[in-house]
């Protein structure tokens, strides 16, 4: 564990460590000048994470508090909490102890379950859009990605509590909204400029960023380069997600629809990689049905390509009306015509550049700073550099 050196110390709960989630929080550790102390699971059986992460991360944390207090240090070992959606913090602090539970905590909401669209609801699901908002409850500021996320979720916790048979809590939406800010998901440019610049080949070539599951809708997607394919048009099509069993006769499918058009159909092996083949593309698709930034497609957009987004969910408070489409044949159409004329690239490189590392971890700094300063804690400072240690404890004691 690291030892204090007058910086912030900051200890980051991560039960779903992948992904979007991974790249922000390293990212941040890199950025933010403080002492972090990372305690992830892997990025595995999300709805297991949400029930049961709490009670491996609080007794991980007591064995570094006691850690700590055996090597002489005073006090609590950090003076704040950074706490992903996927942990019950309320249960956290219940099962750390008073020390621990008195530390100042922030929870940044990448997505929320109270408007996740379940395809088959159970009762037994309440438990997690129920775990979302015990966690806003217990923490002291929830910051989310997006404003259509925050309104999202004040706006449907009153009728999910109304759910409850009896003794409905009352209030709630509006106490959480007291805490809550804004403050969106940065990304790392620096694979991508490696990058750049884009370098396009003699087809169009329109790229899917996406993990393949129901609720990115890649039926919509298949649907519509079919469709152009069947046209006769001359295009290319990339697969860049990460793809599941469910999905694998819907690839097959796809394959047969575009034939030679399906140029690369798997999740890259690495950053470069990845980058690079949004650096190869045209135009990049979302048909999301449930979006609460897009982080992919503002990279994709920052690489070159041309971003085609729906005119719903956080999308239009990000992308100008020219990027988005309203309804399926509307996306047909935009597609067909930048397959016949090809968009000059980076024409959406100013909407993700809003979004790098460097332009956004002062401000998170900065809420990382007021959050503590107002529990009157010692931190006196704040600085964006990446000089510090970072501590991470993957708490999956038996590594699967």
């Amino acid at each position: 564990m690291a030892v204090s050196s007058g910086r912030m110390r900051i200890l980051a709960l991560e039960p779903y460590y992948g992904g979007s989630h991974r790249a922000v929080l390293d990212g941040l550790a890199r950025t933010v000048d403080a002492e972090w102390t990372q305690l992830t699971l892997p990025a595995r059986k999300w709805k297991w994470r949400m029930r049961g992460a709490a009670i491996t991360m609080a007794a991980e944390a007591c064995a570094l508090a006691d850690e700590h207090a055996a090597g002489g240090g005073e006090g609590p070992p950090w003076d704040l909490v950074f706490a992903s959606t996927f942990v019950n913090l309320a249960e956290f602090k219940g099962l750390a102890g008073a020390d621990i539970a008195a530390i100042p905590a922030i929870v940044y909401f990448h997505e929320n379950q109270l408007v996740y669209p379940n395809r088959h609801e159970a009762e037994w699901d309440f438990q997690f859009p129920l775990t979302n908002i015990t966690s806003a409850l217990a923490a002291d500021r929830c910051l989310f990605n997006t404003r259509w996320n925050l309104e999202q979720f004040l706006s449907q916790t009153a009728p999910f509590l109304k759910r409850f048979p009896d003794h409905h809590p009352s209030g709630v939406a509006e106490r959480i909204a007291a805490k809550s800010a804004v403050l969106a998901p940065p990304f790392d440019p620096a694979p991508l400029d490696a990058a750049m610049p884009p370098v396009r080949g003699a087809r169009p070539r329109i790229v899917w960023p996406h993990r393949w599951e129901h609720d990115k809708d890649p039926e919509a997607f298949f649907a519509a380069v079919s469709g152009l394919a069947g046209e006769g048009l001359d295009f290319e099509v990339a697969i860049a997600g990460q793809a599941f069993r469910e999905t694998a006769d819907m690839m097959q499918a796809a394959a047969a629809a575009l034939g030679d058009r399906l140029v690369h159909a798997a999740e890259p092996s690495s950053r470069a990689e990845y980058a690079a083949l949004l650096a190869s593309a045209d135009i990049a698709v979302s048909t999301a049905v449930n979006e609460f930034f897009g982080l992919a497609m503002i990279e994709a957009s920052y690489a070159g390509c041309f971003p085609l987004v729906p005119d719903r969910l956080a999308y239009p408070e990000i992308y100008p009306a020219e990027f988005r489409y309203g309804h399926a044949d509307a996306l047909v159409a935009k597609l067909r015509s930048h397959i016949l004329e090809r968009p000059e690239p980076c024409a959406a490189g100013d909407v993700a550049a809003a979004f790098t590392f460097e332009r956004l971890a002062p401000a998170y700094a900065e809420e990382f700073e007021r959050v503590a300063a107002h529990a009157a804690l010692r931190y006196r400072g704040r600085g964006v550099s990446g000089a510090a240690p970072v501590v991470r404890v993957d708490v999956s004691k038996e590594g699967s």
